[in-house]
């Protein structure tokens, strides 16, 4: 429902919007438009102000200049990222609270006293014609199945429960409900994805397809913004840049435009200075240079635009070689309850291996945390008529970050917990993910969910580990953060098991999948499929992925150590004999040499805008103005694909063992992430839509999981 403004197009008008904090211009003129039955994504990098801005626009704050205009009448609802109830309220008071009709009931009530006065009978039927035009009999019916969807009703005595006493992810779905219950005209929604499984995702994404209202929302989940949202509004410097389409298309087309600018910065400026050396050699000459000169300053340099920072995450492995790192059999767990208990793991059974990449999915509730306590040895299995067996393999060494703290200890500074395990390490690794001096001395309590996210990922990323526990890492991470991980734990040489609702990053990183379903644990065979796969198999025949290899940044920061180790010791040269110093001197312009080669690898990398696993292959893509290229990483011998916005081509002949992963790699970026709706297979070859490429997978658009 919603909407009930009518023949009203423009919902909200804001011009030049400025706000300032702390002597920095937030917000530096901001204009934007919403209107009915649009749905908009607000994007941007944390700290960018995308908060703000919301809070500007639904009233909480004001600007401190600008205009903001609103359609008379209009019904506006906000969700915010943060929810907190006041003591005592429970939370059948909240649901009646949040019916959006029940002023007109009651009028309507009032008024059928009184029907035989005419103005009261004029009024009745004027009231009765607002009540079934949004279908008001029928919004308890529309409330109840929401509850459903969003796992509420699952709540033990829900409407007698106090708010307060809710877990968090049952707070932050109960706070979604009561906005989305209000049926507004416009909702702004700030991360409304965080806390829901990828089934609830996935409803609320035909939800807000079927909204009628209109739609400013920010999320982390970029499947949920593609498949969602229309247009993209960017917010960057204070400022708003509009795109078409959601993440993947806008983020495609702004790496377009700074591209663009780069490049165009680059040429003028060598225009320029070629210019002016003219003009200075014909001064040398003794000629006129005043046209030359003249010429010089009619070419127009623009800025370039700055380069953004780059959040860089990095997973130590651990030095275990065993192939199976860890197993279970029998295990199963039931927590105590009315009629016998709940079972949440039955009889569960696996294997891990190295370089296992584990995706573990399911519905909320369904035991996926209780299975990591399980390996993390928080938990312990029933006892059962068959033993349950939990095992780690001699040497294996384990990291485990729970859900709520991620690792970090309850009360205690940020540096005081870091220093402690790293010592004069902690500056540098508080400060790669983004923590300054003034984070310091913040405990877990005062951070915010996504700055504890960071924080924990870099407690990880210092430790060596041979298997990795992430209990749902990614909730609270904005995009460029999200990437940041995906990379490194495609770069991770152990195993790693992680609870995601993220289905793109599920995607990218994961070479199985677990599922908790029914209290069993199972294996997909992979996305889209139905059929299953014992978690538990044997290894023969079924050998492990291979570790990847040290990426350029993982043997930049090891080369880099062991140059400081050496040189620690050459600073003792008293300690040394004449070979021993010789010896350590060699090694370290050895470890030198290749430290600059692999700063020249790390710094003047190739440049590509989407990169998708196909295996055996990661094809990589660039978008251009009017099509794109497409290649295979590290395999120079493979031929590329080419695409001039209708037809993909290849420079030359395919071999068999390339074709397909080239092919489904450059579709998967082309249907997924650029949003294209059909494409031509060769010169005279199949046209392909979008909606064919995703029924072949079994989903459909927008919806793969």
């Amino acid at each position: 429902m919603g909407a009930t403004l009518e023949r009203v197009t423009l919902l909200l008008r804001a011009q030049d919007l400025r706000l300032s904090i702390a002597e920095r211009d937030l917000l530096a003129g901001v204009s934007l438009d919403l209107r009915s039955g649009e749905r908009v994504a607000l994007l941007g990098r944390n700290g960018a102000g995308k908060t703000t801005l919301l809070e500007l626009l639904s009233g909480v704050r004001r600007a401190d200049s600008g205009e903001l205009w609103r359609a008379p009448g209009l019904r506006l609802a906000a969700l915010d990222q943060h929810h907190t109830f006041a003591p005592g309220v429970r939370v059948g008071d909240l649901l009646t609270a949040a019916h959006p009709y029940r002023v007109l009931e009651t009028e309507a009530q009032t008024l059928t006293a009184q029907l035989d006065d005419a103005e009261a009978l004029d009024r009745w039927s004027e009231v009765q014609a607002q009540l079934e035009q949004v279908q008001a009999a029928a919004w308890p019916a529309r409330l109840g199945r929401m509850l459903a969807a969003l796992g509420l009703r699952d709540v033990p005595g829900l409407d007698t429960r106090e708010a307060a006493t809710l877990s968090g992810g049952e707070r932050t779905r109960l706070a979604l409900a009561l906005t989305l219950a209000r049926e507004p005209d416009l909702l702004l929604l700030d991360e409304p994805t965080n806390h829901l499984d990828i089934r609830m995702r996935e409803w609320l994404e035909g939800y807000l397809r079927s909204f009628g209202g209109g739609v400013l929302l920010t999320s982390h989940d970029r499947d949920f913004l593609d498949a969602v949202a229309e247009r993209s509004l960017w917010l960057a410097a204070g400022e708003l840049t509009e795109y078409a389409g959601g993440y993947s298309r806008a983020r495609a087309q702004r790496d377009l435009e700074r591209r663009s600018l780069r490049r165009e910065a680059h040429l003028q400026g060598r225009e320029a200075g070629r210019l002016a050396a003219a003009a200075g050699q014909l001064d040398r000459w003794g000629r006129r240079s005043s046209a030359m000169r003249s010429r010089v300053g009619r070419v127009a340099v623009p800025e370039a635009p700055l380069p953004e920072r780059q959040l860089r995450m990095r997973l130590l492995a651990g030095d275990s070689r065993a192939r199976l790192l860890a197993w279970g059999e029998h295990l199963s767990v039931t927590f105590p309850g009315g009629g016998g208990g709940r079972t949440v793991l039955r009889g569960a059974r696996f294997r891990l291996r190295q370089g296992d990449r584990v995706a573990l999915l399911g519905a909320n509730g369904t035991g996926k945390s209780t299975l990591l306590r399980l390996l993390a040895g928080e938990q312990r299995p029933d006892p059962g008529p068959l033993e349950p067996v939990l095992r780690l393999a001699g040497g294996v060494t384990l990291a485990y970050l729970d859900q709520t703290w991620h690792g970090l200890t309850p009360g205690r500074g940020l540096y005081a917990q870091f220093e402690e395990r790293f010592g004069d390490a902690a500056a540098a690794l508080l400060g790669a993910a983004g923590f300054g001096a003034a984070h310091w001395e913040q405990t877990p309590e005062q951070l915010s969910g996504g700055e504890r996210s960071r924080a924990g990922l870099a407690l990880v990323s210092a430790l060596r580990s041979d298997l990795l526990l992430l209990d749902e890492p990614t909730n609270h991470l904005d995009i460029e953060a999200l990437q940041a991980l995906e990379g490194a734990v495609q770069a991770y040489g152990g195993a790693l098991v992680i609870v995601t609702h993220d289905r793109r990053f599920a995607r990218e990183v994961a070479t199985r999948l677990w599922v908790v379903e029914d209290a069993e644990l199972r294996e997909v065979s992979g996305w889209g499929r139905s059929d299953y796969a014992d978690p538990a198999r044997a290894l023969q025949g079924d050998p492990p992925p291979p570790l990847p290899a040290p990426s350029a940044p993982q043997r930049m920061f090891r080369l880099e150590r062991s140059l400081l180790d050496l040189h620690a010791e050459l600073d003792t040269p008293w300690r040394l004999t004449g070979r021993e110093e010789a010896r350590l001197r060699a090694e370290a312009a050895q470890a030198q040499a290749e430290l600059y080669a692999t700063y020249a690898e790390v710094y003047g990398q190739e440049v590509w805008d989407d990169e998708v696993p196909e295996p055996p292959l990661r094809v990589r893509a660039v978008r251009f103005e009017m099509g794109g290229m497409f290649w295979a990483a590290h395999q120079p011998e493979c031929p590329h694909l080419a695409w001039d916005g209708h037809t993909l081509r290849a420079s030359g002949p395919l071999p068999a063992h390339f074709g397909e992963p080239l092919l489904g790699g450059a579709l998967r970026i082309l249907f997924e992430r650029w949003n294209v709706g059909r494409a031509g297979l060769g010169e005279g070859g199949p046209l392909l839509s979008r909606r064919e490429w995703f029924e072949r997978l079994g989903a459909a658009p927008g919806r793969r999981s």
